[in-house]
């Protein structure tokens, strides 16, 4: 596979990790960003201590997969909501159904349980679109400490020829992640979107599956891209 562009300075482990804390800095403020302690071996980024909510936990999470150099990321952050945060989760629950309920992205049928702030979501949906949006719906409320998303998508009933699902992930790609295709290798099968290549952020990882899956016709994507 031949990459194209720009060739990029390989950076060192404390540039990365100097630009991780700042990132931090910048997201959390220079109080609560001091409550996680980064580490940085080849690229990988390790985050220990702890964050006040889920949402705030997956919020730091998008602020280091935007750093210039980070390859990976393990994430050992516990969340720790403070008491005036926490909730039972019976009102974890039913603030859940009705987050789900009142977003218009998420399809009727889809519903949650909630057990020591652990919320899982279950149901089926048509596309991959609705399974996120439904994860998205209720990453922000007070004393969820965790989402597991359970969601099915139905299989579609029409199939899409491998030629137009190639073409579409390409187009979805450029559009909505701004990369170019030539360093991304598509492969089809039945459904089944395989991504092989590379990129050059940590981020774009998941804003591609994430484009990619809402895509008809896409059943499942097989995310093998590294970041170079």
């Amino acid at each position: 596979m031949l990459l194209t562009g720009s060739v990029r300075r390989l950076r060192k482990d404390e540039e990365v990790e100097r630009d991780v804390r700042a990132e931090l800095a910048a997201e959390l403020g220079n109080r609560d960003h001091r409550l996680v302690t980064v580490a940085v071996d080849c690229g990988v980024v390790y985050l220990t201590g702890s964050a006040e909510s889920y949402a705030r936990k997956w919020a730091i999470e998008r602020a280091v997969a935007r750093v210039a150099g980070v390859k990976d990321l393990r994430d050992h952050l516990e969340v720790s909501p403070p008491l005036a945060d926490q909730r039972e989760d019976d009102h974890v629950l039913s603030a859940a159904r009705g987050a789900l309920e009142w977003d218009a992205r998420v399809p009727k049928g889809i519903d949650a349980q909630v057990t020591d702030g652990v919320l899982r979501l279950h149901g089926t949906v048509d596309r991959f679109a609705q399974r996120d949006a439904a994860e998205d719906a209720v990453r922000n409320i007070l004393g969820v400490r965790d989402v597991v998303n359970e969601i099915r998508v139905r299989p579609d009933r029409e199939v899409t020829p491998e030629e137009d699902l190639v073409t579409s992930v390409e187009d979805v790609i450029l559009r909505r992640c701004g990369v170019e295709v030539a360093c991304i290798a598509i492969g089809v099968d039945d459904g089944v979107v395989t991504l092989t290549g590379a990129v050059h952020l940590l981020a774009l990882l998941d804003d591609i599956e994430r484009a990619v899956r809402s895509i008809p016709g896409v059943r499942r994507v097989d995310n093998k891209l590294l970041v170079a």
